[in-house]
């Protein structure tokens, strides 16, 4: 019993250590990014696309679960009045990003731990996830709400993923080759 509660104490601190960091980049990217964008769930640069594929990749269940979290306390205040639509949109920024996960373990064997991704590899599944964050949550906002240019709002949101994720990617691994070499000095 004491193991299972263990295990359940560190699955929610991980949950929620991932939803702030989540938390604190979506306001990050609020503020880098305030004049590219085309709606609030449209941006030219978004940097947490990166966080949805690592997060699940790296940390499964709890991972999807950080992302749902984060991405529910991210939406401004003044979006509280629709609550549904705001849990709607918090669990597919969530759970979306699986699919394109999903078509990158079809496409490509790597093996579980990751060890063997290489920039190809992240390259297929910022575009995969990019893509599927966009028709998904694009035909979600048709159907809930009036999206204005429907394929504007599509290419704004691939865009914005693809390229969030690369520079977020490029800034980690950048970061991790600066420490691993100190460190090696």
């Amino acid at each position: 019993m004491l193991k299972q509660l263990k295990a359940a104490l560190g699955w929610i601190t991980t949950v929620g250590g991932l939803a702030l960091l989540w938390y604190g980049l979506v306001r990050a990217n609020d503020e880098l990014s305030r004049n590219l964008e085309l709606s609030r769930n449209a941006a030219l640069i978004y940097l947490p696309a990166a966080l949805r594929i690592v997060y699940p990749l790296v940390f499964g269940s709890a991972g999807v679960c950080g992302v749902i979290v984060g991405s529910y306390f991210g939406f401004p205040v003044e979006a509280a009045d629709s609550m549904g639509g705001n849990v709607a949109l918090a669990i597919l920024s969530g759970v979306v990003p699986l699919i394109g996960i999903g078509m990158f373990t079809l496409l490509y064997k790597t093996r579980a731990d990751l060890a063997d991704l290489r920039p190809v590899h992240l390259a297929a599944l910022a575009l995969l996830c990019a893509a599927a964050n966009a028709v998904i949550l694009n035909l979600y906002l048709a159907v809930s709400r009036d999206v204005v240019k429907p394929l504007r709002h599509i290419l704004t949101i691939f865009i914005g993923d693809v390229l969030g994720a690369a520079i977020f990617l490029y800034l980690t691994s950048f970061v991790l080759i600066f420490f691993i070499s100190r460190r090696r000095a």
